[in-house]
This record gives structure tokens, C-alpha cells and sequence, in this order.
């Protein structure tokens, strides 16, 4: 807890320490490409991605400080704050996290082997499936629209040559 004037406020140290260890990371990296070439096809990706991450950390910066009313607090008594997240650590969300995992390392190896287009289309609708979807039309427009922008996008940016099977 911090007072500041007549004002009480809870900070998320742990939040706080995340949040700022990223924005250090991409400081740094943006300073570090930028100090190998200042052209265009060095910074091409890299400096709007990083100056929209430093533009969140702005935004979220705020949000690891909390108000506390020091009167209303003691009156409240067992209720909960409606905006606290909560984190569950269940099984099935472990089981969740790890199939995601275990699908994107899917994804990364079939690259080369199935073509990008394919990997990218069946990640997508792997991982809209493990997150809840169960419509298959929703599974398969999204992620044949995850698929299209991802890689018209990357042949319009980057000039690597990616082994696709349709596209």
C-alpha cells in the first residue's frame, strides 16, 4: 500500500514488474535494430510492433495501481471486487495450456513438412477448438481467414520463400 495525500493505492508489484521487464525487453531490442541499419526493410516489422507494445505498456501501467477507499473498504466487508481477475489453476485449464503448447510446437515442425498454409490453417482451428469453439463454420471461415491474411500478408512484407501446398 502506498498513501499519496489523503489518498490510499494497492500496488500489483508482480504485474507491475511484468509488464515493465517486456517494455525493457522491447526498448532494447528497438534501440538494438535500429542501431544495425535505419532502412526500411530493417525496420519494417520491427518499429510499429514496438512502438505499439510501449504504447500498451502505457495503458496498462495505470491499471497496476488500485484506489482504495479507506472508508468504504472496512463496510464492505466479504465482498468481492467486480473487477478482480480471477485465475484459475484447474486441471482443465492446465490440461488447456499444454495443448495449445503442444499444438503450436505441432505447428512450428509441419511448417516445412505440410506447407505453411496448411500448419497455419489447422493451428488455428486447433486452437479455436481447444479454447471452446465447437461451431465448425465459425472453425473453419476464421481460420481460413487466419490463414489468407497470414500469408498473403508475409509474402507481401517479407520476401522468404514459404513452401505452401494450396496457396
Amino acid at each position: 500500500m502506498m498513501r499519496i495525500g489523503r489518498q490510499t493505492y494497492v500496488i500489483d508489484y508482480g504485474h507491475l514488474a511484468l509488464i515493465t521487464l517486456i517494455a525493457g525487453a522491447v526498448f532494447w531490442y528497438l534501440f538494438d535494430a535500429r542501431s544495425v541499419s535505419l532502412s526500411v526493410n530493417n525496420l519494417l516489422l520491427v518499429q510499429p510492433v514496438a512502438i505499439f507494445a510501449l504504447a500498451m505498456y502505457l495503458f496498462i501501467l495505470p491499471q497496476c495501481f488500485r484506489k482504495v477507499d479507506a472508508v468504504a473498504a472496512p463496510r464492505a466487508g466479504g465482498e468481492k471486487d467486480p473487477f478482480a481477475i480471477e485465475v484459475s489453476t484447474g486441471h482443465s485449464d492446465i490440461i488447456r495450456m499444454v495443448a495449445l503448447g503442444v499444438s503450436l510446437g505441432l505447428m512450428v515442425f509441419l511448417l516445412d513438412v505440410i506447407g505453411f498454409d496448411i500448419a497455419i490453417f489447422l493451428f488455428a482451428a486447433a486452437a479455436m477448438a481447444i479454447c471452446g469453439e465447437r461451431r465448425p463454420v465459425h472453425l473453419l471461415v476464421f481460420s481460413l481467414a487466419v490463414t489468407l491474411v497470414t500469408i498473403y500478408g508475409f509474402r507481401a512484407l517479407i520476401s522468404y520463400p514459404m513452401p505452401t501446398t494450396l496457396l
